[in-house]
């Protein structure tokens, strides 16, 4: 088994890349950092600037540099990711990708992978703009594929589910069109450096965690 693997996740929103990256941190005893929950938990405690909420809220990107001096203050620079992590939604652009490994240079390390998780992006977007959400414990629902028991409702507690605002249609099709047009290009860049590992995000998570596994422990 490789041990402390330094490992990037790519893929749509949807894609599953937030189950793989968990599985992927528990079974090698690595911290898993995802940049947009984190941003969104700013939001939610009133420490994000209005001006990048209501960015996010329509999709679209924080700035590098300011993308960069978050992960690194929050997370990299900690003691519990200097012996490995799981990074999910950073890097997004090129220019992040090109800071993350001059940042890791500096500190004699290197990245273990890039994970693509594939998925068509019709499929992703119905797993997203379907996404419902219960806000007093947290379940999570899909109109499309997992409805609750009764319309709109949570089946453990009753209250009513919502919508986040970046899970909206527009703000979905924002931000596939933001992947399709910056994102996507990462596949180019860690494929260039033999470091990217594609697998189907169709297939069911036991199923992708397996591929990346047999990968990541068997690279020949």
């Amino acid at each position: 088994m490789v041990q402390h693997p330094r490992i990037i996740l790519l893929g749509l929103p949807g894609s599953g890349k937030g189950t793989q990256g968990a599985l992927i941190a528990r079974t090698y005893g690595v911290p898993t950092f995802s940049s947009g929950e984190y941003f969104r938990n700013l939001r939610r405690e009133g420490k994000l600037p209005a001006e990048v909420s209501a960015k996010i809220n329509a999709g679209g990107l924080v700035s590098d540099e300011d993308v960069n001096m978050i992960v690194v203050e929050s997370f990299l620079s900690t003691q519990e990711a200097q012996a490995g992590f799981v990074l999910d939604g950073y890097p997004r652009t090129a220019a992040q990708a090109a800071f993350l490994d001059e940042y890791l240079t500096k500190q004699n390390l290197s990245l273990t992978a890039a994970v693509y998780v594939d998925l068509p992006i019709e499929t992703a977007f119905r797993r997203i703009s379907g996404r419902r959400v219960c806000p007093s414990d947290g379940s999570v629902y899909n109109v499309y594929y997992s409805q609750p028991e009764r319309e709109g409702i949570c089946n453990l507690c009753g209250a009513p589910l919502i919508q986040r605002e970046d899970d909206r249609d527009e703000s979905v099709r924002t931000r596939m069109t933001t992947y399709e047009a910056v994102t996507k290009i990462l596949t180019i860049y860690y494929g260039d450096q033999g470091k990217l590992i594609t697998v189907d995000g169709a297939s069911e998570p036991n199923v992708v965690f397996s591929r990346i596994r047999g990968v990541l422990d068997d690279p020949a």
